[in-house]
């Protein structure tokens, strides 16, 4: 851990209050449906998006990759790993590794891959609009993450994660490089259990499309001269947002505590958010347990727009044998158009 005075505290809170202060991200609903990399925001993680992915502040360890990076500087153990699956719609399903080691004063690193499942579609064309060939394909989805975070002060972690974006179909395809940059703040001016966190997501280059699938085969049918043409595809920006959250966590007695959670997020190409969410943990001696729900308020909606994702809750629990920590987390999330979620994932620490 870095040590820093008071001062430097100060300072670093104040910049951070400053960057969140500037007009970076005006939300813009006339944009929705324009943002490239979209997979960018599917979530992972079944604690945190229990709670409705309003935990900022209180996200920690190799969770804390997707949610807010600084939490990376709080693992419970010198390693972690993470595996979780999730299945949104239609058969997509998402899968997810991370990975945390713990090097002291030097900090945390983490690494995290993300890859969609689209199982076979049946391939088209012009000749063959109904897929009578019986040829599949199946697009490639997947961003690879690099995290640092380390603890500045008892009170302040920081976090910055770079990650590389992927995308492809048959002979197309495009990439985008990110980062997120992330502060936890606990126990605000001495008050014990009360919490901020800032983040900034999604900050990067533009994805673009390219590939043999853009060009066009032209015969003129007066002099059969055969012309190739290169139709230019869009270049479009990632969904990036901000967010700035508070918490409160409460000790109700030595083995258990509330913690209750919120947000406002900034998004770049649609509706902003209000996130809630609340945690009951119990960390007995036979098996520690943890109860979560989470509710997510679109801001300035339209009466004719439907909120897909509402409300959510889940439960985990963990167990400790001799040195090695084994957690499993479940996660419902609601969809108003398609079948709701159901996600797990496994922690692994020693």
């Amino acid at each position: 851990m870095i040590k820093l005075n008071k001062r430097y505290e100060v300072i670093i809170t104040l910049v951070f209050l400053m960057l969140i202060s500037l007009p970076l991200y005006a939300g813009d609903a006339g944009r929705i449906g324009t943002a490239a990399g979209e997979q960018l925001k599917q979530p992972v993680g079944a604690r945190d998006l229990a709670m409705g992915g309003a935990n900022l502040a209180y996200t920690k360890g190799v969770d804390a990759l997707y949610w807010n990076p600084a939490g990376l500087s709080n693992m419970e153990s010198g390693f972690q790993a993470a595996f979780s699956r999730v299945t949104i719609f239609n058969d997509i399903a998402v899968n997810y590794f991370a990975l945390g080691v713990d090097f002291g004063n030097l900090g945390t690193l983490g690494f995290d891959i993300k890859s969609f499942d689209f199982g076979d579609i049946s391939l088209t064309t012009q000749e063959d609009m109904d897929g009578t060939s019986g040829a599949t394909f199946s697009p490639t989805w997947g961003t690879i993450g690099l995290t640092y975070a380390n603890k500045l002060t008892t009170s302040i972690q920081v976090g910055v994660k770079a990650k590389f974006v992927y995308e492809s179909v048959p002979r197309a395809g495009g990439n985008a490089v990110a980062f997120d940059l992330g502060i936890q703040y606990k126990n605000i001016a001495g008050l014990q259990g009360f919490s901020f966190a800032v983040l900034m997501k999604n900050i990067g280059s533009n994805m673009k499309y390219g590939g043999s699938a853009l060009t066009e085969k032209v015969v003129d049918p007066t002099t059969g001269v055969t012309k190739y043409y290169e139709r230019v595809a869009s270049s479009d920006q990632l969904p990036a947002f901000m967010s700035i959250g508070l918490a409160y966590n409460m000790d109700l007695n030595e083995s258990s505590n509330v913690l209750f959670t919120g947000l406002f997020q900034n998004n770049n190409v649609e509706y902003d958010m209000f996130k809630l969410g609340v945690e009951y943990a119990n960390k007995n001696d036979i098996v520690p347990f943890a109860v979560r729900a989470g509710y997510i308020i679109a801001n300035d909606i339209p009466d004719n727009y439907k909120q897909l994702y509402t409300y959510s809750f889940g439960v985990g629990v963990e167990k400790k044998f001799g040195n090695a920590m084994i957690g499993i987390d479940y996660a419902y999330r609601d969809a108003d158009i398609f079948d709701a979620n159901n996600m797990f994932t496994i922690h692994v620490g020693f």
